[in-house]
């Protein structure tokens, strides 16, 4: 009786309590994580479109013809899509050893990967649809509507990550060997 009366009251709120802060810790760091790879994504996008020469990059302005549409600056659409994949790289990367390293690991790291790769375009999805759907129909500024777009995306990214690519924690004695 003794031994239910102290888990109850005092196991039990320290335990949710650790929980909880292991989450805000979490959640902070996903958001420095964020800041950290959208520096990663202008020096990479810096470096590869306004470098002066660059080895078999074409030079600004020039225009290359795909499949379904053409692009009027084959240099910007090459160091942007570059730029914005090692940023996810990064970003993974950084969140696999540091932000949910408390966390299981559900399959092989390149799956892992995969997962969040898929997951990290949702976000500029997400804002393209938002600003054209919102400013168009509502008349809501294209500014607010990126805003508005950008909110719905990071929480969309921090479900995946938090739930889907890093779920749960891991067992106490795993999480914490010197314990």
């Amino acid at each position: 009786m003794q031994s239910r009366l102290v888990d109850r009251v005092i196991k039990e709120p320290l335990s949710a309590a650790a929980n909880h802060s292991r989450s805000v810790n979490t959640f902070i760091k996903f958001i420095l994580v964020g800041i950290a790879a959208f520096a990663v994504n202008e020096a990479a996008l810096y470096l590869l479109y306004d470098w002066p020469s660059l080895p078999g990059m074409p030079d600004k302005d020039s225009s290359v013809d795909l499949l379904l549409f053409s692009h009027p600056d084959s240099r910007l659409l090459i160091a942007s899509v570059i730029a914005v994949e090692l940023s996810i790289v990064f970003k993974f990367c950084v969140h696999e050893y540091w932000t949910f390293a408390d966390r299981l690991r559900r399959g092989w790291l390149l799956a892992r990967l995969a997962k969040f790769n898929a997951s990290s375009f949702l976000s500029p999805l997400i804002i393209l649809g938002t600003v054209n759907v919102l400013t168009p129909a509502f008349g809501i500024s294209p500014y607010v509507s990126t805003i508005i777009g950008a909110v719905i995306g990071f929480t969309v990214n921090w479900l995946l990550s938090a739930h889907f690519i890093w779920p749960g924690h891991k067992p106490a004695a795993e999480a914490n060997p010197s314990a």
